[in-house]
């Protein structure tokens, strides 16, 4: 059965953590994990996904409100395409109710290398009852689409959740 467990700094999930994250995320959409696994606002989380005891994947996430934005999701590359992304999602919606769910994705671009796989990062999301919002946004060199479940999302709240949260975690705006 999976389940959904804190990381912290120095244990094996994290070392493994940190391995699928360099493999999953380019470097320019990195960033130093250890803030939000030592985070004592409440308002990160890093959780793995675990399996009959073996990793599976992990979620990064910043709460703010009613907000709960997946910044970081990974599945481990052996565990791909058996549903098991699906499952995640639907454990962190069950360990958050009344929240909605905010995940960015890259925009879909025919121009940029990776095109197919943002169609088909999309539609996953898409398929978990995710819906597009209005809000668009660049970081670093990309642009990002936000997708919402459990209640639409303006470009004024959005911005409210980053300048809220950085009153509460320091460096926040950097992720």
């Amino acid at each position: 059965m999976l389940g959904l467990i804190p990381v912290y700094p120095g244990t094996s999930e994290a070392a493994q953590l940190q391995a699928l994250y360099i493999r999953a995320f380019p470097a320019n959409e990195r960033r130093p994990l250890e803030p939000l696994m030592t985070d004592q606002t409440g308002h990160a989380q890093v959780l793995a996904a675990m399996e009959e005891g073996e990793f599976r994947g992990f979620v990064c996430s910043l709460i703010q409100g009613d907000l709960l934005h997946i910044i970081y999701f990974a599945v481990t590359e052996d565990q791909r395409g058996r549903g098991l992304g699906s499952q995640i999602l639907a454990a962190v919606r069950e360990a958050s109710p009344g929240m909605r769910l905010l995940v960015d994705i890259e925009a879909p671009d025919p121009t940029a290398e990776n095109h197919l796989q943002r169609v088909r990062r999309q539609e996953f999301y898409l398929r978990n009852g995710y819906t597009e919002t209005p809000v668009r946004y660049s970081w670093r060199g990309e642009d990002y689409i936000i997708l919402s479940r459990g209640g639409n999302l303006t470009p004024e709240e959005f911005r409210r959740f980053w300048d809220d949260l950085s009153y509460s975690i320091s460096n926040a705006k950097r992720y």
